[in-house]
C-alpha cells in the first residue's frame, strides 16, 4: 500500500495586509514576504525576517 504525502492548503492571497497585527502567524508573514509584491513592507529592517513580533 502506497501512502501519498499530505498537501496542506492555505487560504492566503496577496490581498494587502499593511501591518503585522493583521497577520496571524510567522508562516503567514513569511508567505507574504516571499510571494507578494508588497511583502517587503513587513520586513522593516530588511533582515529577511518579516514581523519580528511574530517570528
Amino acid at each position: 500500500m502506497t501512502t501519498l504525502p499530505t498537501v496542506l492548503t492555505q487560504s492566503w492571497s496577496c490581498q494587502p495586509r499593511f501591518t503585522c497585527s493583521q497577520i496571524s502567524s510567522c508562516d503567514e508573514a513569511r508567505w507574504y514576504l516571499e510571494n507578494c509584491s508588497w511583502g517587503g513592507k513587513l520586513d522593516r529592517d530588511s533582515d529577511g525576517m518579516p514581523c519580528e513580533s511574530l517570528c
